[in-house]
């Protein structure tokens, strides 16, 4: 357990909510194309990462199965030869079978996580359809909160350059952690000509 303060005011994580979700949904609502390709670029960059983490735990665990199975048999042979006491035998054996049996859920367990990533999309599709509920949000309601957040997880406080700095990630219902590129005016407007919303319906 991370023994540094988490704690961070309702106001201070309100106002962090509310510009957060006000910069998702005018960029979304504004460029929807654009929009959907950061989410699946981002939700793709993730599930890659994690499957490569959780191959390699499922990987392991299945190599250390095998390596119990052939522990097991040199027990057995070895007290069938003599070469191991009774009580030995019953140590090593119940040893062994303890941990094949705590492997066994483990690997279950592993490769239910590893179809369900394998399974699993981002659906960009449900949270625009979510956006067009909403031009802009100046109040964060229950309401809000509850059909847009889907978890926050505030970082421990930390000194850097003299400065007290705090990171908060916002999980967001349908797409999850999305981090929106910086643009200019120049380039919104460049973007509005090329993706918007108008250029899409005088285009239609």
């Amino acid at each position: 357990m991370c023994a540094k303060t988490h704690h961070i005011r309702v106001d201070v994580i309100t106002d962090i909510l509310t510009r957060h979700l006000s910069k998702i949904l005018r960029f979304a609502a504004l460029f929807e194309d654009e929009f959907v390709k950061i989410v699946v670029d981002e939700q793709y960059k993730r599930i890659q990462l994690q499957q490569r983490k959780n191959q390699i735990a499922l990987h392991e665990a299945l190599a250390r199965e095998k390596e119990l199975d052939i522990l097991y048999e040199k027990v057995y042979e070895d007290q069938a030869l003599g070469r191991l006491s009774e009580e030995r035998f019953l140590k090593l054996s119940h040893k062994y079978e303890d941990e094949q049996s705590a492997l066994k859920q483990n690997i279950k367990h592993l490769l239910a996580i590893v179809d369900e990533e394998t399974a699993h999309e981002m659906n960009a599709d449900a949270f625009l359809k979510l956006v067009r509920k909403y031009n802009d949000i100046d109040n964060l309601t229950p309401e809000i909160l509850r059909e847009f957040i889907d978890r926050i997880i505030v970082h421990h406080r930390e000194q850097l350059f003299g400065e007290t700095v705090q990171d908060v990630e916002i999980f967001i219902r349908f797409i999850g952690y999305i981090e929106l590129p910086e643009i200019t005016e120049q380039q919104k407007e460049q973007l509005i000509k090329i993706f918007g919303r108008d250029a899409i319906e005088k285009a239609g």
